[in-house]
């Protein structure tokens, strides 16, 4: 249900919905909705539009359609050629140096986010299709109003997904979607190769997405019983770390509140464990609860003052920040950094607390050290703290 809601607020261009279909890598699931979607537009298209198709679907058999529909063919383009073309020139042009290359998470991301919005937009792309089934002349080519539609709006989506997944602005977006449709012409490659090809050699391929699929499937069903398992153990009334890892799974998965309720009932039962008092504060920070995260992040710090490699002393005054307590976040911030020195998110923190207390020259000093430290670090670290690169610049632009 709340993969559902996070799309449809994708859909209303909400940015923490798009990081949440991101964060769940859900890849068998984002295929599945691009299938369902294209699959239904090609039907309808083919019934809509019945006497100007060349090949009926329902002369061409079962085999024939299905390959006429170009399902297989678009859907081994997006996947191995035009997702991997994003995300390589976002990378290229982001300004980092991170160059024409992706990772297997970058990948994972980029297919759990954009693979379910693009198969929403075919659904109703198919809508208008069914409703308002007449063509557009442009010369000697003609359009279907669902088609026009349909690119319409996936420009819209595509740049601001493009946008918001790797922190680059606007221009860079446009820019990224422009040049990766020169890949075009390898889908038409694409198209010709397999329906040209027997379809006994298709049989290799299934095999090999049939293994996929279990191994998902397996995934899936060993996770349900290590929760099944976790529960058990709740039922354990001193069993605080049972809650705390059911808590830790939710939090991945985004569910901040189930998250907070787990933290919450490992702390009635061990209230000294810093960890607890840590991941509650990050719930919280998720919801934007900043007063509450911040009394956490404090807690674990009275505890433990040293812990997660004096991280809590960022996640402090991070706290301090966001509810108007400048003096204390700076002191925080600066003795954090005293120890971690290229941490980029403790550096962009301090600029933002410099330019709340008007310091604007020390500002610029933190974000023009965040960003050249960034450029020497090792490519993994660029990608880890993009977001903070990408947030830096912006701010640097704004000032």
């Amino acid at each position: 249900m709340s993969f559902l809601l996070d799309l449809l607020a994708a859909l209303a261009f909400q940015e923490r919905a798009l990081r949440a279909l991101a964060s769940r890598r859900s890849v068998l699931g984002g295929y599945l909705i691009l299938g369902a979607g294209f699959l239904t537009l090609s039907l309808v298209r083919s019934l809509v539009y019945a006497e100007a198709e060349e090949v009926s679907p329902v002369r061409a058999g079962i085999i024939g359609s299905f390959f006429h529909l170009n399902l297989v063919q678009a859907i081994l383009f997006l996947a191995l050629i035009y997702i991997p073309a994003i995300i390589c020139l976002s990378n290229a042009f982001a300004g980092d140096g991170l160059g024409f290359s992706f990772s297997r998470d970058e990948y994972q991301i980029h297919v759990s986010a954009l693979f379910p919005l693009w198969g929403v937009l075919f659904l109703e792309a198919t809508l208008l299709t069914w409703l308002a089934p007449g063509v557009l002349e442009l010369g000697r080519f003609e359009i279907g109003f669902g088609l026009l539609a349909l690119a319409l709006i996936m420009v819209v989506y595509t740049v601001w997904a493009i946008k918001k997944i790797n922190y680059i602005s606007a221009p860079v977006a446009f820019a990224v979607f422009f040049l990766s449709w020169f890949t075009l012409p390898l889908f038409f490659v694409l198209t010709m190769f397999l329906f040209a090809l027997p379809f006994f050699i298709m049989i290799p391929v299934a095999y090999m997405a049939f293994q996929r699929f279990r191994g998902y499937f397996a995934a899936r069903t060993g996770e349900r019983d290590f929760q099944e398992h976790l529960r058990s153990l709740t039922v354990n009334a001193q069993d605080a770390d049972a809650h705390h890892q059911l808590g830790l799974i939710h939090l991945r998965r985004r569910n901040f509140d189930a998250a907070r309720s787990y933290f919450e009932n490992a702390l009635k039962i061990d209230p000294n464990d810093p960890d607890y008092h840590y991941y509650l504060g990050r719930a919280f920070e998720e919801k934007e609860d900043w007063t509450r995260a911040l009394e956490q992040y404090e807690e674990t710090y009275r505890l433990k003052p040293e812990y997660g490699l004096r991280d809590i002393f960022r996640e402090v005054g991070k706290g301090y920040l966001h509810t108007g307590r400048l003096d204390k976040a700076v002191e925080f911030l600066q003795f954090f950094l005293e120890f971690r020195t290229s941490d980029p998110e403790g550096r962009y923190w301090l600029a933002v607390a410099m330019k709340k207390l008007g310091k604007t020259d020390e500002m610029r000093a933190h974000l023009a050290t965040l960003l050249n430290q960034a450029r020497s670090n090792p490519r993994f670290f660029r990608k880890e703290n993009r977001r903070w690169l990408y947030q830096a610049r912006i701010l640097q632009r704004q000032s």
